[in-house]
């Protein structure tokens, strides 16, 4: 194969993947320069309280027995005691009909309590928040689309939208009563760029598809493919190939 056309095989592979290869380049720079815990916006998040108690915790055992009078099919799968608010509950996780479950439990009474609602979700969302922002709507989710920014998380949930500079929404789930997603812009650019960068323009979690694979290879091609140029036209390779001819 003589060198016009490898340089044209080379001209073409950087038309095919040279827009792709300058996505991976600006994406990469992107990744390295903004730390994950401020694109996930735990450094708006404030420290857990620890857990204290005037009197000792009730045993969640009747909210299991009335939990499994509700659900005679779940599947007990663990009890934690964690913080909310300025209490602590009982977090019960279990199965039902293959879908995961949560119900939490008065730590004083031990008794199931209700599922979170809009006023109990805006108050949960103002403590997992540190700046003193208004919040600006709260809306209840109760489905969402592929590659959505709140995916593969509990629902149904609300979606508290703070109104400040960095376009915070934290999603609070109606069963475990707890922030399950931060999100800002910072987030929401990470996240398309991380869709350009794996090439899954659907779910934008898939970095295993075939279209990601095929650019791959032709990048690698590309690059293999400048080399090969570089040293059949260098003056210097063809000499040394030339003595070794002799």
């Amino acid at each position: 194969m003589d060198v016009r056309t490898y340089r044209k095989i080379h001209r073409w592979l950087g038309l095919v993947v040279g827009i792709q290869l300058l996505l991976w380049t600006a994406g990469g720079l992107f990744f390295s320069l903004n730390p994950i815990a401020k694109v996930r916006g735990e450094t708006e998040e404030p420290e857990a309280p620890p857990l204290e108690f005037s009197a000792p915790p009730a045993s969640p055992t009747a909210a299991l027995t009335e939990l499994v009078r509700l659900h005679s099919q779940a599947e007990i799968q663990t009890v934690t005691l964690r913080p909310h608010l300025d209490s602590a509950v009982y977090e019960i996780t279990y199965i039902e009909k293959e879908e995961e479950h949560w119900a939490l439990a008065d730590v004083s009474t031990g008794e199931l309590r209700a599922t979170v609602d809009r006023d109990e979700a805006e108050e949960i969302a103002r403590h997992a928040y540190t700046p003193d922002s208004p919040i600006e709507d709260v809306t209840l989710i109760t489905e969402t689309t592929s590659g959505s920014e709140y995916r593969e998380r509990p629902l149904p949930a609300f979606r508290v939208t703070f109104d400040d500079p960095l376009g915070t929404r934290l999603y609070v789930s109606v069963e475990r009563g707890m922030v399950t997603a931060r999100r800002n812009d910072r987030w929401r650019l990470f996240d398309f760029l991380w869709m350009l960068h794996i090439m899954d323009y659907q779910t934008r979690d898939n970095f295993n598809t075939l279209l990601l694979q095929a650019v791959s290879a032709l990048g690698l091609v590309t690059v293999l493919s400048g080399f090969t140029l570089a040293a059949v036209t260098s003056p210097r390779v063809r000499r040394l190939f030339g003595r070794a001819s002799l």
